[in-house]
């Protein structure tokens, strides 16, 4: 069967279609992305007709990607591109009448849920701790044996950084405090992780597997984004290099990562704020996020429920 995700995040669309075996075992057949950056078109909470323009082109195109693979099924969602919007009935309304498409509003909540449901199916621990930073939000989860245990969703996302504290190419030292405090107030009781392993934290999204990819050009290493692993002191260092590099920083962010160069400082200061929080010392960049997670549930079932999950929320996450 194959199975087609649009989705809609604050900096980056991307449309995968993925082949699943009989025996529930997946793999993409198709995974295109455009930085679309709809997060930048929003104006005093309102998207712009410029930004529903945008939005409805790249749709327009990634339907196309999906009807020519002949998908069974296919589904399209946004997380906090557009559930913090004040004109959501506009903006889904002219895609439905532009592009044919329905889109489906995850909340912060759900989106933390499909996070860990992503998680769960590419690694092996029976309880872990995980974080998703997308464009506009980041979520922070954990789970065991039984599910997810606590879990939130904040306004913290790495294009969003940007937008609200930097006003120049990177954050200056005191823009980067703010934005570290900003993360910490934020965080601050809103996951109960007293009594959990939290040395080992697993880390999603675009921002994170950027890290990796940074990393492994500067040390000249050679691997796999899956499973990529750097201490909390590796992360420090190397943040520390590109400051120091100067101009030549700059270049090495615009050669490797040339669509997150604006981004890619607030972001990994998001994920320090993070790691410091919840005293993780080590950090694990996974690939499966929350279009597996959302495939694997509403295609296969391996899941506890979506349903089950939004009546425990209240308590689950805040």
């Amino acid at each position: 069967m194959k199975y087609g995700v649009i989705d809609i995040g604050s900096n980056t669309m991307r449309c995968v279609v993925y082949q699943i075996e009989p025996d529930n075992s997946f793999h993409a057949l198709v995974n295109e992305k455009e930085f679309a950056e709809i997060l930048t078109y929003v104006e005093d909470g309102v998207l712009t007709a410029e930004g529903i323009n945008r939005l409805c082109s790249v749709l327009s195109r990634m339907k196309t990607m999906i009807d020519e693979t002949q998908c069974e099924h296919f589904s399209c969602f946004a997380t906090a591109s557009l559930r913090n919007i004040n004109n959501q009935v506009q903006v889904l309304q002219t895609v439905k009448r532009t592009t044919g498409l329905d889109i489906r509003l995850l909340s912060g909540c759900e989106e933390a849920y499909y996070d860990y449901m992503g998680l769960q199916s590419c690694i092996k621990d029976d309880k872990a701790l995980g974080f998703d930073l997308g464009g506009g939000s980041a979520q922070v989860f954990y789970y065991d044996d039984y599910g997810i245990v606590t879990s939130t969703s904040k306004e913290l996302g790495a294009l969003a950084m940007y937008n609200k504290f930097v006003k120049g190419l990177f954050p200056n030292s005191k823009q980067r405090a703010k934005i570290a405090n900003f993360v910490t107030a934020q965080l601050e009781g809103s996951v109960d992780l007293s009594g959990k392993d939290t040395k080992r934290i697993y880390g999603m999204g675009g921002t994170a597997r950027a890290l990796s990819k940074v990393h492994r050009h500067i040390l000249g290493r050679d691997g796999e984004t899956m499973g990529y692993t750097l201490t909390f002191d590796e992360i420090e260092e190397l943040d520390r290099a590109i400051g120091m590099l100067g101009m030549d920083g700059i270049k090495i962010l615009n050669r490797v990562i040339p669509e997150r160069l604006v981004t890619f400082i607030p972001g990994l200061i998001v994920i320090k704020s993070i790691m410091t929080f919840v005293g993780a010392q080590e950090l694990v960049i996974v690939k499966h996020g929350v279009r597996e997670g959302y495939m694997i549930e509403n295609a296969i079932g391996r899941g506890s429920g979506i349903d089950e999950f939004r009546e425990k929320q209240q308590s689950l996450c805040q």
